[in-house]
Parts: C-alpha cells; structure tokens; sequence
C-alpha cells in the first residue's frame, strides 16, 4: 500500500477522541487509503481499537493543573511532540492530517501546519475544544457534531458532519427498543468514562436499593467502576440483592446497549453519539470539572430534545435518583418516548461524511470544490 493516499488521523488519548477517529480510519482504510494514528501512551491503550493501523505515540501533556512548573512541563513536552512528529513526516508527507482534539493531537496538527499540509479538526462536543480552538484558524476545514457548537472562531470553514460513531455501533442502530413486559428483566447499564465515575458509584446502588422489592428483583444491572471501586460496588449491590456485574472496562459496548432499556452516564460526546444512535434514554449526570464545562452543553442538546435526563453533579442524590428512577419505572412509556426522541439526535452518516471530506481534501485541487459545494448545500458556514 505504499502508493497509496497517506492520512495522518490524531487524538486524544481518551474514547471521547478514539472512537470518532476510529470510526472514520475504518472508512478510511475500504477506500484504499493507509492511515496511521498518532496519539499518546493512554490512547495506544486503549483495548479493542486500531488494531489494524499504525500508531505513533507522543508524549504531548496538558497544561491543566501542575501550576507554572506544570504549565512549563507541558510548553516542552508539546515541543519535543512537534519536533519528533516533523521527523516523522519528514520521512513520509501525508496527504492530509486529521485532528479529533485532546493535546496528543496536537503536535500532528501544529507540524502540519509548520509544513504546509493541509488538516482538517473534528470537534466531538457542543463546545469547541482548546486545542481545536487554538489550531482552527489554519484549518481547511473544521467538522462539528452539532451546529450549535459554542466557542467556534470567526471567520473559521465549518461543516456539521456529526459524531462518526464504530462501525459496529452504526450497524446495529435500527434495532428496536424494547420495554419489558409483565415481570421481565429491567437492564441497566452504568457507565463512567474511560477513567469510570466515583459519584455513580456511590449514588446509583443506594438508590437501586431505595426501590420496592417488584423494581429491585426485576433489575439486571452492568456497572462500570474504577478498579479500585469495583469491590465495594459489587458489595452495595450484593447487600442490596440486586443483580450486577461489575468490572472496570465492558469490551462489548454494542452488545450491552442493545439489550438495555436505561442508562446512566456522564454525558461525553461519543458516549452520547452512541446512545443516539441505538436510541437508548439516558440519565447524564456531566464531569463538572470538564474543560469549558463541555459536558453539560452535551447534556443539555439531549435534555431539550427529551431523549434524557440531566442531574448536574450537585444534585445528584441518593434520594433524587431514587424518585426519578420510581417514576419511570411507574411508566416505562416515558423510557420508549425518550428513547424515540434520543435517535433524531442521531448522525449515523458521520463517518462516511468526514471520511468524503478528507479524501476530496487529500486532492488539493478540490479543495475550494468541496468548500464552496458544501456551501452551496447549506453545510458549511
């Protein structure tokens, strides 16, 4: 394949930037095109993704937290990154580089920058990003999830392409939802992350266990906790006779979503994008310390359209989980309306779309071609 177009994709090292990156690789990859993947130590971790593409791994940090000695320790690492990724296209000039956000990603986008090859960023979230806000303005192109992104510098190309959700994930999005009838199993999933939630821990069993004996003996729950709390977890469920299975990591996503009917999660986009696209109703509870509070601007796109339901992190208690989850379980309709209401969020063409993109872009000739049909379409601003 070594006469083939060359896309350099670049992420975070977290699923809320993998998933989006993968989805679009896999597009990238039946068009004949080789990809390789540059991201940091977390993100070449992450199981069950990539499998088939090549990474180069940086050790870009962000500057959040560490005070000044914190801030100068990332200036440099982001430097040597920029420095090692040059080399390395050097060696081999992509044809277009691609950057889905998070700080990994950007010593790929600065380099492409520094050496004229045109890139293009994806925004997951409803707020623009740090680093995709600090890189759009020599972007040939800037792709967002929702078209009320907030954050987006003027004077930037944008096209709402969505959240390109796996492979997987898209082929089982008309599935229906299903409510269980009489005295059948009540599924939930609970999910954190990829670094899991103390507060769902701690809150979500003590509430199962708030509920009557006819809810409690019905649920069948799927808990993902931190390592550390998975012992404890599975004890509060044990004491409160529910059934659950508890682990730090669930490979097969997929196949949990498609059998159950509510969950409870933080609100990151490619979680989101996942629950929109199988259509499952959703309580969000947002991380209220992520950056610009971009969790809750997702939450809230999911709130208004009545596909879930938002509990900022204050206020989720014991006893406001337990009321919420005793009146859905009265009326398990409210749980299909909402799940109703989850898919016309959906984008399930996200990955064709962006991958379209960046294949045209790879073509610098019709660059201005796709800009300016887009335009004409009504996509891009």
């Amino acid at each position: 394949m070594s006469d083939a177009p060359y896309i350099i994709l670049a992420s975070g090292g977290t699923g809320g930037h993998m998933m989006p990156a993968e989805a679009v690789a896999d597009k990238l990859l039946a068009a004949g095109y080789e990809v390789t993947l540059v991201t940091d130590r977390r993100g070449e971790a992450i199981g069950n993704v990539f499998q088939n593409v090549d990474c180069f791994v940086v050790g870009a940090s962000s500057h959040m937290g560490g005070g000044l000695f914190g801030k100068a320790k990332s200036a440099v690492s982001i430097v040597l990154s920029t420095l090692k990724v040059r080399r390395m296209f050097g060696k081999k000039r992509p044809t277009v580089v691609v950057g889905f956000g998070g700080y990994p990603s950007l010593p790929a986008v600065f380099a492409a920058r520094m050496m004229k090859i045109p890139y293009v960023l994806h925004e997951q979230n409803a707020v623009l990003g740090r680093v995709n806000r600090l890189m759009a303005s020599g972007c040939v192109l800037l792709a967002l999830s929702v078209d009320s992104t907030e954050r987006v510098p003027e004077g930037v190309k944008t096209v709402v392409s969505g959240n390109p959700v796996r492979t997987l994930i898209a082929n089982l999005a008309n599935i229906a939802y299903s409510v269980p009838l009489g005295g059948g199993d009540v599924h939930m999933l609970i999910l954190g992350g990829s670094q899991g939630a103390r507060i769902l821990s701690d809150v979500v069993p003590a509430a199962l266990d708030k509920l009557g004996d006819g809810y409690r003996d019905r649920l069948n729950i799927t808990h993902q906790a931190r390592p550390e709390d998975v012992k404890r977890v599975e004890q509060a469920y044990g004491d409160a006779q529910i059934r659950a299975t508890v682990k730090p990591y669930f490979d097969d996503v997929a196949g949990l979503l498609l059998k159950t009917q509510l969950v409870i999660s933080r609100a990151g986009a490619s979680t989101l994008a996942e629950l929109t696209a199988m259509g499952r109703p959703a309580i969000l509870v947002p991380l209220a310390i992520a950056a610009d509070d971009h969790q809750t601007a997702n939450a809230v796109l999911v709130d208004e359209a009545g596909g879930g339901w938002l509990i900022a992190e204050k206020d989720f208690t014991v006893e406001r989980l337990a009321d919420l989850l005793d009146k859905l379980y009265e009326d398990m309709g409210e749980m299909r309306n909402a799940s109703d209401q989850m898919r016309t969020l959906a984008r399930l063409d996200a990955a064709d779309t962006l991958a379209t993109i960046i294949i045209d872009i790879g073509d610098m000739s019709k660059v201005g071609n796709v800009v300016d049909e887009a335009v004409h379409e009504g996509n891009v601003s």
